[in-house]
């Protein structure tokens, strides 16, 4: 789907996959994405008993992975290496042969993409075994709802499915991971901040052991104002979303009154990052994470680009926000950030090591963010 050039196209695969990612059928997983929450908390404690240093990075990555898997399909272990998505980005044909040829060759030419090779392997013989099974049960999967759908048969081939679902499974995942990292940064950076956050998730939720109900947390203007924040400066998708008028040119009407013509079949086309950041929307600090700015102007948050707008807008979105009120809530409900000075501190704290703003923020856009060369992550050392 996302890759369909052609708008009716689009507009047909993309109205296929539309129930599974609506608010309803979101709220639908809030079991699978406190399970998850679960276990990240469990892991968490067992690495706070042993007193280690995480990247953060990693664990987040697994979460989200665990959780937009069970839209899609069993779990496969794959991250595409960044530096392979941002060759294929300006090398386009570089996908397209890499894509024709054996898995035993890929391997052998790019060993770090054997993992990638193995999934695609397995998601074709899940994709040909549900296909010939005799009955399709309604909600089970992704892969069943498009099989059953009355789409021509040319949009149910296997590969073309296998493609849609490693789209679906990378940019659920390494995208929400992400800006959930940027959160806890900024969190862990700023105790004040985090006091408030506590504050309001401890009115919600008295008990400390108790996971986050989705409807509750909707209602948390600071958590969502946190979130709000880490989405605009921490979008998951990074590149420039090209749109193009092909039959008309068109119009527009300047800063200065003026108006200028762009012709039709012109790209045109800015990244989230530049427009999320424009002064005249968010004022002279666009650069400062500062959730304030969205309880002080609620409407705001219609400006924010990172999941674009219109009938090309991020899918996902709706299990994005999701996770992220979910994830944050959870994890800060729980833990609170460690003061070195405090002599009577009680409880699990977290605390930044040898981590820096630029281990979350964007150095390279390599299709998701890319932080500087060199950054060993979001590192945490945890203790309970």
């Amino acid at each position: 789907m996302l890759a369909s050039k052609d708008h009716d196209l689009h507009r047909k695969r993309r109205a296929v996959l539309n129930p599974y990612f609506s608010q309803q059928s979101v709220r639908r997983l809030e079991p699978v994405i406190n399970d998850t929450l679960s276990n990240l908390l469990f892991r968490m404690e067992g690495w706070g008993r042993a007193g280690e240093v995480v990247n953060m990075n990693v664990p987040f990555r697994a979460a989200t992975k665990d959780i937009i898997q069970d839209c899609n399909a069993p779990f496969f272990d794959v991250l595409t290496p960044q530096r392979i998505c941002h060759l294929g980005t300006h090398v386009y044909w570089l996908a397209w042969i890499m894509a024709r040829l054996p898995p035993s060759l890929m391997i052998a030419l790019l060993p770090r993409v054997g993992v990638f090779a193995k999934f695609m392997q397995d998601l074709t013989a899940q994709i040909e075994h549900i296909r010939n099974a005799k009955e399709h049960p309604e909600g089970k999967t992704i892969f069943h709802e498009i099989i059953r759908s009355d789409i021509p048969d040319s949009e149910k081939e296997t590969k073309r499915l296998a493609d849609e679902a490693m789209v679906i499974l990378i940019a659920g995942s390494e995208t929400t991971a992400s800006t959930l990292a940027a959160i806890m940064y900024h969190l862990l950076s700023d105790r004040p901040m985090l006091a408030r956050l506590k504050k309001e998730l401890e009115d919600a939720f008295p008990d400390a052991n108790q996971l986050p109900d989705a409807s509750k947390l909707d209602k948390l203007p600071f958590l969502n104002a946190i979130i709000q924040e880490a989405i605009r400066l921490y979008p998951g998708a990074t590149h420039r979303q090209d749109r193009i008028a092909p039959d008309e040119d068109l119009v527009l009407e300047s800063s200065d009154g003026g108006t200028f013509v762009i012709p039709a079949g012109t790209p045109v086309g800015m990244s989230p990052s530049t427009i999320n950041r424009h002064p005249a929307l968010y004022g002279p600090d666009p650069d400062v994470f500062r959730p304030d700015r969205y309880l002080e102007n609620p409407r705001l948050a219609r400006h924010n680009f990172s999941f674009s707008k219109g009938g090309r807008a991020c899918i996902g979105m709706n299990l994005a926000c999701q996770e992220l009120q979910s994830l944050t809530a959870g994890i800060f409900r729980k833990y609170d950030a460690f003061d070195p000075e405090a002599t009577d501190q009680v409880g699990p704290t977290l605390e930044l090591f040898e981590t820096v703003r630029e281990d979350v923020a964007m150095y390279a856009d390599y299709i998701t963010i890319c932080p500087r060369p060199g950054s060993k992550g979001l590192r945490v050392k945890i203790r309970n």
